[in-house]
């Protein structure tokens, strides 16, 4: 008998089907373009399940099934076959044409509402026309580029570079052969970041580029300098700085020299001062009769003598 109570209250239980756990409910949720948005939908009782369910998207003035809008092919998932009570909708690849109104409904009529907002990319906007760029040859260099959403990948990216009056597209095809092998977006693991990465740098790099997102751009341009050049004029630096140091000693040993060398002189000179010439010495001769006188001047001689000072 109880059995048979049981039996009854689980056909009773299982007739009601999924009742929803948000009914009569509008939440919203917000995506991004090139990302993924997770729908809710779900029965309220565990142990229930949905005989049969539709997602519908509002557009143009009526409810149009997804899992029959072609856009929408390759890019929806549904969780309800791991788990029967999950009725959620997994839109991968988003678009900002996937902005709307959807709801869940069960086979009771039941529906769950949501407002989906997608945002996509809108490039930050250099404070300037143009932003210079400096790289150095052989090296790399990063012309940036960002949406003000940095979650958001944009649906075409392009960059060009101007080359012969003319734009030539650099990525995604490198149309231009010396940037090819040599390009490519640092956006890995944030999708907003839409900065070009150029690696081997060439003088022939040289010039303007541009980021493109639908109607908006921002420019670069790109200055290629030799790196020997650069190198060489920073060692210069030091060795114009030692210049007027250098030439202070050199002058200053040509004084101590000149110095040194009247010094010498005037010691010599000093040194011939010292001797002085006078009569020291008078000869005298046999005696000659009185009445003859002789000159004495022309026996006097003379000696040096060295005076000290």
């Amino acid at each position: 008998m109880r059995d048979h109570l049981y039996l009854v209250l689980f056909t009773i239980h299982f007739s009601t089907g999924c009742f929803l756990s948000s009914e009569q409910k509008t939440s919203e949720i917000t995506g991004y373009t090139g990302g993924s948005v997770v729908l809710p939908c779900s029965c309220a009782d565990p142990q229930s399940t949905a005989n049969t369910f539709t997602w519908q998207f509002y557009r143009r003035r009526q409810w149009v099934q997804v899992f029959d809008d072609e856009k929408y092919s390759g890019r929806r998932v549904l969780f309800n076959e791991s788990s029967p009570k999950n009725l959620s909708l997994l839109i991968s690849g988003l678009r900002m044409e996937d902005e709307g109104f959807y709801k869940c409904t069960t086979e009771e009529h039941i529906i769950s509402s949501i407002l989906l907002k997608v945002k996509g990319c809108d490039l930050v906007e250099n404070t300037v026309s143009t932003t210079v760029v400096t790289g150095y040859s052989g090296e790399s260099v990063v012309l940036p580029c960002f949406c003000t959403e940095l979650l958001a990948k944009p649906e075409k990216i392009q960059w060009m570079m101007y080359l012969e009056n003319t734009y030539e597209e650099i990525y995604p095809n490198e149309n231009i052969e010396s940037h090819k092998d040599r390009v490519k977006l640092l956006n890995q693991t944030t999708p907003g970041n839409l900065s070009l990465h150029i690696s081997a740098l060439a003088a022939e790099h040289g010039g303007v580029y541009t980021c493109s997102v639908s109607s908006k751009r921002v420019s670069y341009i790109l200055h290629v300098e030799d790196v020997f050049i650069v190198l060489a004029v920073i060692l210069s630096v030091p060795l114009l700085a030692l210049l007027p140091f250098i030439y202070w000693r050199y002058r200053g040993g040509r004084n101590v020299k000149k110095m040194t060398s009247d010094e010498e002189l005037n010691g010599e000179q000093d040194n011939r001062d010292d001797v002085m010439y006078s009569a020291v010495v008078h000869v005298k001769t046999a005696s000659t009769p009185a009445q003859i006188e002789s000159n004495p001047a022309e026996h006097t001689e003379y000696a040096s003598v060295k005076v000290k000072r």
